[in-house]
């Protein structure tokens, strides 16, 4: 419920009590994480304060008022400001002034921008599509080169004047592998075979293509499509080692019945002496098995009599 005009004075005068016993001087921290600390220890304090002329504290005055309010709900706040957009032909939303990427499939599709006090994320039916650390300039473009991997292709001359990826921090191998592939290959060629080589992180972590890389380039196997093949290959082997857990953990979980010796009867041949034909007159199974043998036959006599 909104503030009525004589109480909004009231709740700003507090707000600035807050800000002046909380914050002032203003306190020097690392991150969020050591401003989180220092508020929850700030908190903590206040909770042993008393105010004017109340006997109770303040800690004791909020459980007494949270006994008699109601339940916490069962979902989170989701403390982030929601607001629908409109990525353009740039694969970019905006959001607070400034512009942040998304994958190339939602280029000219309505999204909805979360942005909350430390990252901005873009999502897209439902899902989270994108997230970028939030900027609080102006006219800024915050851009996840992977988000342009796919057009990098098209234009390979990109990969050494666009800003998103010459500023891009990779780990030392790449450039090493970048360096050996225009060595072998040429300037046009290694380069785009060092394209198909950053198309996989697409969907290979940084770490793994970097394992792969170093590999290679002490093998010395300068070429995109044998670091491609041994990356596929990589991942088929983890796959397969999660596969073989898990289907051991399964085989282990399998509870299997003690089987009947009687059972094992029924494999033996049948013979023509009276004492064998005894014994399988007593069995059971057997029984049955005749039992089931002749309603077959009476079916075919009777199918036979009404028959032409």
């Amino acid at each position: 419920m909104p503030a009525t005009p004589t109480e909004k004075p009231r709740v700003e005068n507090r707000v600035r009590d807050v800000q002046r016993r909380w914050a002032t001087p203003v306190p020097r921290v690392t991150g969020y994480a050591d401003l989180n600390a220092h508020l929850l220890r700030q908190y903590l304090a206040e909770r042993e304060r008393t105010c004017g002329d109340n006997a109770l504290s303040v800690g004791a005055r909020f459980e007494h008022d949270r006994a008699a309010a109601l339940t916490i709900p069962a979902r989170a706040f989701d403390p982030c400001v929601i607001q629908p957009g409109l990525a353009d032909k740039y694969q970019t939303v905006r959001f607070d002034r400034n512009s942040y990427s998304v994958p190339r499939r939602w280029a000219f599709r309505t999204v909805s921008v979360k942005g909350y006090i430390d990252r901005v994320d873009v999502v897209g039916e439902g899902t989270t599509v994108a997230t970028h650390l939030r900027s609080y300039a102006s006219g800024q473009k915050v851009l996840d080169p992977l988000h342009f991997l796919g057009t990098l292709e098209k234009k390979p001359a990109a990969l050494d004047h666009a800003p998103v990826y010459r500023d891009w921090q990779l780990p030392a191998t790449f450039a090493e592998l970048r360096l050996a592939l225009d060595a072998r290959l040429g300037s046009r060629a290694g380069a785009r075979h060092y394209i198909r080589v950053l198309q996989l992180l697409a969907s290979h972590p940084v770490e793994r293509l970097e394992a792969v890389v170093a590999g290679c380039l002490s093998r010395g196997e300068l070429d995109a499509t044998i670091i491609i093949a041994a990356t596929r290959q990589i991942t088929c082997d983890n796959a397969m080692s999660l596969s073989d857990n898990a289907m051991s953990l399964a085989l282990a979980a399998v509870t299997v019945r003690p089987t009947g010796l009687a059972q094992f009867d029924r494999l033996l041949p049948r013979c023509s002496t009276q004492g064998d034909a005894d014994v399988r007159r007593d069995d059971p199974a057997v029984t049955q098995e005749q039992s089931e043998a002749t309603e077959v036959a009476d079916d075919a006599h009777r199918v036979g009599e009404v028959g032409p």
